[in-house]
C-alpha cells in the first residue's frame, strides 16, 4: 500500500497527457506537435512513467507506436483523469471570467432603494448569469452578518471596530432640513442653521442621521431638538409625517424614499455642516470571488457619480 501510494505521488500531470496524446496519435512525433514539445522531451516523460509503474506501457519501432496490454488498461483511466481535471479548471474558468458566482451583500436600507436597483440592472446587463443575494439592514446587522460569513461585503453608515473586518470610506452626504414645499425655511434661498430650528416639531428618523446621533456629536445642539415629538425607524413613515407638515426632519437626503422625495423640500443645514459616511466592510480573512469584486467596485462607482452629480446640480 505504501509503495502504491508513493508511486501515485510521483506521477505529474505531464506524464498523463503525454500517454493520452501519444496513444490518440500512435506517434511520438504527432504527439509533440499536439503538445508542442520536443520529442526527446516526450520520450524523457514516458521513460519516467514507465519507471515509475514499473511496466512499459508502449511497444515502439521505428515504424510503429501502440500501446502494450498494460497501457490499453491504463488509457481509459487516464482519459477519464484529464476529463475530470478539464471539467474542473472549466468550472473554475467560469468563475474567473464572470460567467458564473453569486454576488452575497448587505446594504442599509436607503442605499439598498437609491442605488442597488440601478446598479443591478446595469451590472446585469454585462454579466447576465451572475445571481444576487441582497439583505437590508442597519449597520450592526450588516457587521452581525459579515461575521457570520452570511455576505461578502456591506455597505454600512457606521463604523464599527472589530479585529476581523475592514472598512473604507466611499461616498459622503450632508445631513439636511426636510420639510414640506410651503414651510417658511422652504421660502428661502440661503442654508438654515441649525439653532434656526429651536422650538420646531422634529420627526426622529430612528438611524444613524437621526436626530440622536446629531446631539451625541454636537451637544450644544440638544435645546434645539427639544419638541421631537414622533419617532419612526422607517424612512417612508418619516417622510409621510413630514408631507402630512406634522414635523421636520434632519437626515441625509438619500434617506427619503424617492417616490416622496419631489413632495417635499430639502434644505442644506449648516453651523456646523454635519456629513454622514457610507463605507464598504468586508472580512480580512475572506477572498472575494471576482465578480463579487468587481460588482463592489461597480456600486461603489455609481454611489460616487450619483454624489458628484448631486453636487454639481
Amino acid at each position: 500500500m505504501v509503495v502504491v501510494i508513493e508511486r501515485q505521488s510521483k506521477i505529474k500531470l505531464r506524464h498523463i497527457e503525454a500517454f493520452v496524446a501519444i496513444a490518440d496519435a500512435s506517434s511520438f512525433r504527432e504527439a509533440s506537435e499536439q503538445l508542442l514539445v520536443s520529442q526527446s522531451a516526450l520520450t524523457v516523460t514516458i521513460r519516467q512513467l514507465e519507471e515509475i509503474v514499473g511496466i512499459r506501457l508502449f511497444d515502439r519501432t521505428t515504424r510503429r507506436v501502440s500501446v502494450t496490454e498494460a497501457g490499453a488498461a491504463f488509457l481509459p483511466g487516464a482519459r477519464r483523469l484529464l476529463q475530470d481535471l478539464r471539467s474542473v479548471l472549466g468550472e473554475l474558468e467560469t468563475f474567473v471570467s464572470l460567467d458564473r458566482g453569486c454576488v452575497r451583500m448587505a446594504a442599509l436600507p436607503s442605499i439598498a432603494a437609491e442605488w442597488l436597483p440601478s446598479a443591478v440592472s446595469r451590472f446585469s446587463r454585462n454579466y447576465p448569469k451572475i445571481d444576487f443575494e441582497f439583505h437590508s439592514d442597519d449597520s450592526q446587522g450588516i457587521y452581525r452578518q459579515l461575521l457570520d460569513r452570511e455576505i461578502d461585503f456591506g455597505l454600512a453608515g457606521q463604523v464599527l471596530p472589530h479585529p476581523e473586518i475592514s472598512h473604507q470610506k466611499v461616498v459622503s452626504q450632508p445631513v439636511a432640513l426636510v420639510t414640506w414645499p410651503k414651510h417658511p425655511f422652504a421660502q428661502r434661498a440661503q442654508p438654515v442653521r441649525w439653532t434656526e430650528l429651536k422650538g420646531a416639531t422634529f420627526i426622529h428618523a430612528g438611524n444613524s442621521d437621526s436626530i440622536r446621533a446629531v446631539v451625541e456629536e454636537h451637544p450644544e445642539l440638544q435645546e434645539t431638538f427639544s419638541n421631537t415629538r414622533y419617532k419612526t425607524n422607517k424612512a417612508n413613515i418619516v417622510a409621510a409625517l413630514v408631507r402630512e407638515q406634522l414635523g421636520v426632519t434632519a437626515v441625509t437626503p438619500v434617506v427619503i424614499p424617492k417616490e416622496i422625495r419631489d413632495d417635499l423640500a430639502v434644505l442644506p443645514l449648516i453651523e456646523p455642516e454635519i456629513i454622514r459616511n457610507v463605507y464598504v466592510v468586508k472580512r480580512y480573512d475572506t477572498s472575494l470571488l471576482p465578480v463579487t469584486h468587481e460588482f463592489m467596485g461597480f456600486i461603489v462607482e455609481q454611489m460616487q457619480q450619483a454624489r458628484r452629480a448631486s453636487v454639481t446640480s
